[in-house]
């Protein structure tokens, strides 16, 4: 989770996945208004086998859980919960393997 930052990860095609700081209170101090002007800062590589061509952005969540399965979070909606294992399964699971979207494009 992060607060009053904004961050960007790059797929550089050359030096692997960069994480970058666009606005931090310390670099950025108009950092809270319509439109604060970013101050990039590199802070993360890590260096991939391949040339990296895309990243992916994971599903945005009302609720987050721990690896055990414990609710640590609540986001904006009251009665929010973690899913059950049950529906948990039903969402990852097809016949009982992960679900996964192939990386060649429908014909």
């Amino acid at each position: 989770m992060v607060d009053a930052s904004a961050f960007a990860f790059v797929a550089d095609g050359r030096n692997g996945l960069r994480v970058l700081q666009i606005l931090s209170p310390e670099d950025s101090p108009n950092s809270y208004g319509f439109s604060p002007r970013p101050t990039p800062k590199l802070i993360a590589t890590y260096r991939t086998r391949g040339p990296p061509l895309s990243v992916s952005k994971g599903i945005d969540r009302d609720r987050a859980v721990d690896a055990s399965g414990n609710q640590i979070a609540v986001f904006g909606r009251r009665g929010a919960r973690p899913f059950t294992r049950e529906e948990a399964n039903r969402l990852y699971l097809r016949d009982g393997k992960p679900y996964a979207v192939p990386n060649d494009p429908p014909k």
